[in-house]
């Protein structure tokens, strides 16, 4: 379908908690407020990669006797003992973004909790993947504008909201434990590099160097101004539709620090680029950005957070296992080298 749905949905529900699953027309049913039965349902299944997906579905939906349609995406997240999604606890805070302009975030329709699984609905949306390059001013608007709505819909009075987004924070000890967080576990991956290459000589000993100023500089980010951050700056997670950028995909979202979505953004330029590239896109980005914040946020702070995260991410990233095996089949271990040399000079 190359448009987005022209109709307007009956209404949404309120969140519920069900024991079962129970069938698809009964869950669009409830959700939608109509009669089972009158309508038809088409279904198409959507690519998902992230981790507990159990499925993303397209549901088209056609009333029998007008022959109006809406359409809407079915997300089932499964839970680990019996936690509800971080995903689903976000689109539960269905005003924290309300109003935006830069980036256009399709409407959440309901959240159906189970035992087992969060199933989460939301319009449907479609359009061309963005050459995310390009748009790195636009970028740079839309983070900085997530950053200021959800920045105040943080600071909560209630003690539930509270917890709930305590139990989200970034610097909890189960996110943090994470291999992606932790890239000294993936220094080994180096020995797959050609034995006595002089480009690589003592490069782990020189990148776990490293891990100190990422201490430090995650111990400062921790005291800055939260907000909710989407982390996964990938063109997959965006569409150019006629409503303007739409913006997807929450699976890994996060009560994070303000500047953490532009260093996942930059760490997403940084796989994808030259270094020659690369340092375009940064400053345009960064010039953007700075001009973008919201005055109540300091910008070196700001600035220092993004460098933290883009490090966490690239060093990730550059470390896998598979990212080296990428760059020997394709013959680009110098590439691979000025990417490490560029890390070990970054300043926190």
């Amino acid at each position: 379908m190359d448009t987005e749905s022209k109709q307007q949905v009956p209404y949404s529900r309120e969140d519920v908690f069900w024991w079962g699953h129970a069938s698809l027309e009964k869950r669009l049913a409830h959700v939608f407020g109509y009669t089972p039965g009158e309508y038809h349902v088409s279904t198409q299944d959507l690519e998902s990669n992230a981790s507990f997906v159990n499925y993303v579905r397209h549901h088209r939906l056609t009333h029998l006797h007008s022959g109006d349609t809406f359409d809407v995406v079915e997300k089932s997240i499964r839970k680990v003992l019996f936690i509800s999604s971080l995903e689903a606890r976000f689109y539960r805070e269905r005003g924290a973004l309300a109003g935006s302009v830069h980036f256009q975030h399709p409407d959440c329709l309901g959240v159906i909790e189970t035992p087992w699984e969060s199933l989460i609905f939301t319009r449907f949306v479609h359009g061309q993947a963005p050459r995310m390059a390009r748009i790195a001013p636009q970028i740079a608007q839309g983070i900085a504008e997530i950053e200021e709505r959800s920045n105040r819909h943080v600071q909560t009075n209630s003690w539930r909201q509270g917890y709930r987004f305590w139990e989200m924070d970034f610097f909890r000890p189960w996110y943090l434990l994470r291999w992606r967080f932790n890239f000294v576990r993936y220094l080994p991956s180096l020995d797959a590099l050609p034995a006595g290459d002089a480009r690589f000589q003592g490069l782990a000993a020189r990148l776990r160097k490293l891990q100190p100023a990422l201490r430090r500089a995650q111990a400062q980010a921790n005291q800055t101004p939260r907000c909710f951050c989407h982390m996964d700056y990938l063109a997959k997670n965006f569409f150019v539709s006629p409503a303007g950028l739409q913006m997807i995909d929450w699976s890994e979202v996060k009560i994070g620090r303000v500047g953490f979505d532009a260093g996942a953004y930059l760490s997403a330029m940084f796989r994808q680029r030259d270094m020659v590239q690369f340092a375009k896109v940064r400053g345009e980005f960064l010039s953007r950005y700075v001009e973008a914040l919201d005055q109540r946020f300091d910008a070196p702070s700001a600035l220092r957070n993004a460098d933290y995260f883009f490090l966490q991410n690239a060093l990730w990233h550059f470390l896998r296992p598979k990212t080296i095996a990428e760059y020997q089949q394709r013959g680009k271990l110098d590439l691979l080298r000025e990417k490490y040399e560029y890390l070990l000079t970054l300043s926190l």
